[in-house]
């Protein structure tokens, strides 16, 4: 429950509060907003699958290929990238292996009806002669990586495998497997019995869901699961109408290896977000490292900032999430973000009495005729609408034109909107927008 107080305007207050070296916002009056973080009900990681394929040989169970997909891995950034490696159960030994992959992308489009539909197109990289090596960076969210690793009958490895970890290498030009390499995915696709021969080994026959979380041996591993809760705190400095934010987090659990936790500010209508306010623990010291500690949990997560020119105000926003970040895409604070993490354990939303004050919305108007602008009307023709954030792929609303060929959105967040006109059996057609605050924004679009 949102709850409202008023801080008392201190005694002595020689100048504005702002963000100090240690994070911290000190509030100096003004009314004051409390909003609990609460535990999300499925934070969605990114999760492998993976199936191997095998024969007997001399009665020992042998590994030809492992297949499988890879689901929800953010881009990186820079050099960074992910690679495949195959674990020994039995001693630990670990070898990069090449795979071929599949990008599986999953687009939101129209049918005949006008109803969402949701094709899978299947884009082959690299093609079937040339296994990659080790550079998939990353893909967006809604795509999955179809992999396949094909071991060579000479390969050792093969007849011990039994795990297949993805790791995340910080260089393109370096490949490795040591106690800093972070190794957030993991499945055991072979039973291994710890014995000497193999006859006893068991590849499973079924489809193996893998393990997020931290790979550090065969006899060690760790999931990794979303803890902790808080508060998000809104309140003006000195009462100026300047407004601070504060998130106050205890609990979590300690992030992966590789990870860092970092709060965002995020608006549900148009997918805008940013980044904000670096994580520091009670002492001010930032926790960007927190996962190379020796602490399961972090007793303080703070992060502060005050509102600026470039986020704007809070009430445009719907929610702060805590979001686990991999530190090779770490977003930059004070800039929007078009592809951020959807591991969000922790969630707080905006006080109702907060965006009470946000800028009228606007209505965005598509008309769609066949042929040339002032043509006949499209009739029934799919219009989609999405935003800008996480590049345009947050879907604002779709409809069918009505017999005037217009189809009409209200409650469109002001700001550039992205607009297709999806004819039944023809190709679309792309347009963008411009809606301003509590105006109609017109758009003419012209199909075959």
């Amino acid at each position: 429950m949102t709850r409202t107080r008023s801080f008392l305007t201190l005694a002595i207050a020689a100048s504005l509060a702002a963000c100090g070296d240690d994070g911290t916002v000190t509030p100096q009056g003004g009314a004051a907003f409390e909003s609990p973080f609460a535990a999300v009900s499925q934070v969605r990681y990114p999760s492998m699958r993976a199936r191997a394929f095998g024969r007997t040989v001399n009665n020992a169970a042998v590994v030809d290929s492992v297949v499988g997909e890879v689901s929800l891995a953010k881009q990186l950034d820079g050099r960074a990238r992910y690679q495949f490696y195959l674990v020994n159960g039995l001693d630990g030994t670990a070898t990069p292996v090449s795979h071929r992959q599949w990008t599986i992308r999953t687009d939101t489009l129209l049918d005949a009806n006008g109803d969402l539909t949701t094709p899978v197109d299947t884009v082959p990289k690299p093609p079937a002669a040339a296994p990659l090596r080790d550079f998939w960076r990353g893909a967006f969210f809604g795509q999955k990586l179809r992999f396949a690793v094909t071991l060579s009958a000479a390969d050792s490895v093969q007849q011990r495998a039994a795990w297949l970890v993805l790791t995340i290498q910080s260089d393109t030009t370096r490949t490795a497997f040591n106690d800093s390499t972070p190794r957030p995915l993991f499945v055991q696709f072979r039973d291994q019995k710890n014995t000497a021969t193999r006859n006893d080994d068991v590849i499973p026959p079924d489809t193996l869901r893998g393990r997020f979380g931290d790979f550090i041996n065969p006899a060690r591993q760790t999931t990794f699961a979303g803890t902790g809760a808080g508060s998000l705190l809104l309140w003006d400095v000195a009462g100026t109408g300047v407004t601070a934010m504060r998130v106050d987090v205890t609990g979590l659990r300690k992030p992966p290896r590789g990870y860092y936790y970092q709060a965002h500010i995020i608006d549900s209508l148009s997918g805008v977000a940013f980044a904000w306010g670096e994580g520091r623990d009670a002492d001010g010291d930032l926790l960007g490292n927190a996962d190379l500690g020796t602490d399961s949990i972090i007793p303080v997560f703070r992060a502060a900032q005050s509102v600026n020119a470039v986020i704007g105000k809070p009430e445009n926003y719907s929610f702060v999430d805590v979001l686990l970040e991999p530190k090779t895409a770490a977003p930059a604070l004070r800039s929007a973000l078009s592809i951020f993490s959807t591991m969000n354990p922790l969630r707080a939303r905006v006080p109702d009495v907060v965006k009470a004050k946000r800028a009228a919305l606007g209505t965005l108007q598509a008309i769609v005729t066949r042929g040339t602008q002032g043509g006949p009307a499209a009739r029934n023709v799919g219009v989609v609408i999405q935003a800008a954030g996480q590049n345009f792929s947050t879907l604002l609303g779709n409809r069918n034109t009505d017999s005037t060929g217009t189809a009409t959105f209200t409650g469109v967040p002001p700001g550039e909107i992205r607009v297709l006109a999806i004819p039944f059996g023809g190709s679309a057609v792309e347009g963008r927008a411009t809606v301003v605050t509590g105006q109609t924004a017109t758009l003419r679009l012209v199909v075959p």
